[in-house]
C-alpha cells in the first residue's frame, strides 16, 4: 500500500493553496449516502477537503495520508483535538491535556498488566447479570414464544456498567444501584460530548446546543447521580482505598480508584488533599465514559450483525466456544484469546459497519498535506469508511463482508493499521481496546449461550449514519431461552 507523507511547511510552501471548502448538506450527513458523498468529494478535490459542520471547519483527510497524520506527533496533536471535537475545550484551558494523559496512563499502566485479574473479577459479574435475564424469560419447554427487547442497548450498558464498578471502585461498591449511576453518567457524557449532534443539533446556533447539553448533563445527571450519590461514599472510605492501593502488587487485582489515590492523594496536606481526591474522581468519570459507552456501542453493532448473519457464522462460532470453553467453565484471558473466529468476526464488523469518524488530530503548526497547506489548529478527521473499503487497501473486495478472513490472515481485532483504524493508530491508539474486545467476546458468548436470538424484521437501522462509532444501531431483539 502506498502511503505518501505530508510535507512539512517551509518558507516557500506557505504559498501552497488551502484545501477546498465543500458544503455537504445536512440531509446528506443524516443519510446512508454520507460516506459515499464524502468519498466522492475526496476523489474530486482531495486529498483534503474542508467541510463546515456544527459551527466548525472539519479537515477531512484521505486514507492515503492516514498513517502520517495519525502517527506524526510533532505536527499533529491528539489532546487538544479531542477536547475541541467533544466540546470540552474549556478543560484544555485548565489542564493543557493532562486529563487525557492521566486517563491514558491509568489504562495503559494498570489495566493491561492486570488483564488476567480484571477478567477473573468481572466475568462472574457479567455471568450473574445474564442469569437474571434468563430468569425473566418463560421456560422454552412450556413456552416457545420470544420476548421483545427494544431496550437491549440499555441492558448491555447496565451489565458493562456493573462490571466497570468492580474494575474502578471494587467489589465493595458493586451493586445494581451504583451500576445504574455509572450507566447514566456514561449516557450524560455521551450527550455532553456531542455523540448525537448529527441528529439533535441546533441548526442556526450550534454553540447554544453545546451549552444546553453540557449544562443539562453536568447539573441534572453527573452532579446528582455521581457527586451526590457515589463520591460521598468514596470520601468516607478513602483511607481503606488508599491502603489497598499502596499494598498493590504487579498483576494483582486492584480497583483503579485505589491506584489513583496513591498518585494524586497520598501524601497531600491541606487544600491539596481535597484537590487530589477530586482529581481522582474526575479521572474516574473519564474512565467510566470511555469504558462503558464506546464498548457497549461496539458490542451492540456486533451483536445485531451476528444475529442477522447467524445462519452463516454462528454454527462455527458455537463449535469454537464449546471447544475452547466447555459449558460450565469460566472464560479467562487465555481462552478469550483462543476465540480467533469470533475475534475475526468482530474485526470484520467494525471494519464494514460504516464508521465515518474515529481518529482525530489537530495541527500544531502549518502542515502541508499533498498540494494543500493546513493551518495551525486545523481539526483533522480521517474518513475511515474510505480507508476500510477503498480498493487501494482491499482491492475489489472492500465492501464484501467476510467474517472469518482475519482468522486466516492472523490479524487480531485489536491490531491497528492504516487500513483498519477503528481503534486509532500510533501513540494515541485506544489503550483500552484489549479490555473492550475481551468484554465484547464475553457478552456475545453470554447472549448466544443463553438465548436463541432473532432480529425483529431481520433488520436494524443506523440511528446516526455519520457517527456509527459512538451511536448504537436501532433494533429490537427477540429472545427466548435456549432449550
Amino acid at each position: 500500500m502506498f502511503t505518501p507523507k505530508p510535507q512539512l511547511t517551509s518558507e516557500t510552501s506557505l504559498d501552497a493553496p488551502s484545501p477546498p471548502v465543500v458544503h455537504i448538506p445536512r440531509e446528506i450527513r443524516r443519510s446512508t449516502k454520507v460516506n459515499e458523498v464524502y468519498s466522492k468529494a475526496l476523489d474530486q478535490h482531495g486529498p483534503v477537503i474542508v467541510v463546515p459542520r456544527h459551527g466548525r471547519d472539519e479537515y477531512v483527510i484521505d486514507h492515503r495520508y492516514a498513517h502520517e497524520v495519525l502517527t506524526n506527533t510533532n505536527n499533529f496533536t491528539f489532546e487538544k483535538a479531542v477536547f475541541d471535537l467533544l466540546h470540552l475545550g474549556f478543560l484544555a484551558l485548565f489542564d493543557n491535556g493532562a486529563f487525557v494523559h492521566d486517563v491514558d496512563n491509568l489504562v495503559e499502566k494498570n489495566v493491561q498488566p492486570r488483564m488476567n485479574a480484571i477478567i477473573e473479577n468481572i466475568f462472574p459479574v457479567l455471568k450473574e447479570y445474564f442469569a437474571r435475564m434468563v430468569d425473566e424469560l418463560p421456560n422454552t419447554a412450556c413456552d416457545k414464544t420470544s420476548v421483545e427487547y427494544p431496550d437491549f442497548f440499555e441492558r448491555i450498558q447496565l451489565a458493562v456498567a456493573h462490571a466497570m464498578v468492580v474494575m474502578i471502585l471494587g467489589h465493595a461498591h458493586a451493586s445494581s444501584v451504583v451500576a445504574s449511576h455509572f450507566a447514566v453518567v456514561a449516557v450524560a457524557m455521551a450527550n455532553m460530548t456531542g455523540m448525537h449532534e448529527n441528529t439533535d443539533e441546533w441548526v442556526r446556533f450550534p454553540w447554544l446546543w453545546v451549552i444546553f447539553n453540557g449544562f443539562s448533563a453536568i447539573f441534572f445527571t453527573i452532579i446528582p447521580r455521581f457527586f451526590f450519590c457515589v463520591v460521598p461514599v468514596l470520601w468516607k472510605t478513602r483511607k481503606e482505598h488508599l491502603e489497598n492501593g499502596l499494598a498493590a502488587r504487579q498483576g494483582n487485582f486492584i480497583p483503579l480508584f485505589d491506584i489513583l489515590l496513591t498518585q494524586y492523594y497520598n501524601g497531600k496536606t491541606g487544600i491539596s488533599t481535597l484537590a487530589g481526591f477530586f482529581r481522582c474522581v474526575i479521572i474516574s468519570i473519564g474512565v467510566i465514559f470511555a469504558s462503558i459507552h464506546q464498548t457497549v456501542v461496539a458490542a451492540s453493532w456486533i451483536l445485531v450483525t451476528l444475529t442477522q448473519k447467524q445462519s452463516e457464522y454462528l454454527p462455527a462460532l458455537r463449535q469454537e466456544w464449546e471447544t475452547v470453553n466447555p459449558p460450565g467453565e469460566t472464560l479467562t484471558v487465555k481462552k478469550l484469546s483462543q476465540l480467533t473466529l469470533l475475534d475475526s468476526f468482530i474485526r470484520e464488523t467494525l471494519r464494514t459497519k460504516g464508521d465515518s469518524w474515529g481518529p482525530i488530530r489537530q495541527t500544531t503548526q502549518p502542515v502541508r498535506v499533498g498540494p494543500y497547506v493546513l493551518p495551525k489548529g486545523a481539526v483533522c478527521l480521517v474518513l475511515i469508511a474510505r480507508a476500510h473499503q477503498h480498493p487501494d487497501n482491499y482491492g475489489t473486495e472492500g465492501a464484501v463482508f467476510d467474517g472469518f478472513q482475519w482468522s486466516e490472515k492472523g490479524r487480531a481485532a485489536v491490531q491497528g493499521s492504516p487500513d483498519f483504524l477503528t481503534f486509532g493508530l500510533g501513540r494515541w491508539a485506544c489503550p483500552g481496546r484489549q479490555l473492550a474486545i475481551h468484554e465484547i467476546k464475553i457478552l456475545l458468548y453470554m447472549f448466544f449461550s443463553n438465548f436463541d436470538i432473532r432480529l425483529k424484521g431481520n433488520c436494524f437501522r443506523a440511528r446516526n449514519t455519520i457517527n456509527t462509532t459512538a451511536v448504537a444501531p436501532e433494533a429490537i431483539l427477540l429472545l427466548r431461552r435456549r432449550g
